[in-house]
């Protein structure tokens, strides 16, 4: 079974900006930014877009399928 895998956190941590700077711009508690950067949990589609253009990626680099016995 295929699972999606997050990829916001490798991109912020190659990004100018640290996931502090995230949860300022977007209100939120570490603890979810954390779980997008793991993918426990999901920003909406308009944080998704917002967070793709602050990154200068395309939403579709942000996640990715993976087998689920992948780590």
């Amino acid at each position: 079974m295929k699972k999606l895998k997050s990829n916001i956190g490798w991109m912020i941590d190659r990004s100018p900006y640290n996931r502090e700077f995230i949860r300022k711009k977007f209100g939120k508690s570490s603890n979810t930014i954390s779980n997008w950067c793991t993918g426990k949990s999901y920003p909406n589609v308009k944080e998704l877009w917002i967070l793709a253009d602050l990154l200068n990626v395309n939403v579709g680099e942000m996640y990715e399928w993976s087998d689920d016995h992948e780590t």
